[in-house]
């Protein structure tokens, strides 16, 4: 397959986001490898956009393994525009429509990209995001709406727990209480089930509530 692609159409295999699968290649380049089965369109009307499919994901990662400098799937790109989903836990990006537009699409794509691996489904992680699981549950509160912890502002913060090395834990930060901190974590854990990641209550020695997060069983 590889000899059969034109130098454009490997580019946007190489250059597609190494997150979502999302191909920012002329419409034309977008439109052939969708002919050689290596990529989809998907997307509501009026914004759609070219996603790779699992044999495109294939071989962006055998491209890839001929290209250190070009992240493979799952990793995230050294590029500064590169979608990053707000964990809570810093500065983070500037907010506004654009960066509403940015986790919409990146939730779009993740949604796609469940749905090529895993038959159809949606409920469920896909493995990518199963490899990178704080970075999953971060988009998915974020695209879920629940507002990122800020220094004077209420909010989520998702940080790999200490004890299982990589599980996301999910704290509330800035509250004006505990019992605050609860609620929210409540509605955390209520959107998160949801989006196909369990979520199990604990507390600090000090008190303080928290979220272990793992993907749920599937049934």
């Amino acid at each position: 397959m590889k000899g059969t692609l034109t130098a454009a159409q490997r580019r946007a295999l190489t250059g597609s986001d190494p997150v979502t699968g999302r191909l920012a290649a002329r419409a034309d380049v977008c439109a052939a490898l969708a002919a050689h089965g290596l990529a989809v369109r998907h997307g509501r009307s009026g914004h759609h956009g070219y996603y790779l499919t699992p044999e495109g994901l294939r071989l962006r990662a055998d491209l890839t393994a001929a290209r250190p400098d070009v992240p493979p799937p799952g990793r995230p790109a050294p590029a500064a525009d590169t979608f990053a989903a707000d964990d809570g836990t810093g500065a983070g990006p500037p907010g506004g429509p654009r960066r509403a537009a940015e986790v919409a699409t990146a939730w779009e794509g993740l949604l796609r990209i469940r749905s090529l691996l895993l038959d159809g489904s949606t409920g469920a992680p896909a493995p990518w995001e199963r490899d990178r699981p704080v970075h999953a549950v971060a988009l998915a509160l974020e695209a879920a709406g629940c507002p990122p912890a800020r220094p004077g502002s209420p909010g989520y913060a998702v940080t790999a727990a200490g004890e299982r090395e990589g599980e996301p834990r999910v704290t509330w930060r800035g509250g004006p209480d505990g019992t605050a901190a609860i609620r929210a974590l409540a509605r955390c854990a209520e959107l998160l089930g949801r989006y196909g990641w369990q979520c199990t209550e604990h507390r600090t020695r000090e008190g303080e509530p928290f979220l272990l997060v793992s993907p749920s069983r599937t049934r």
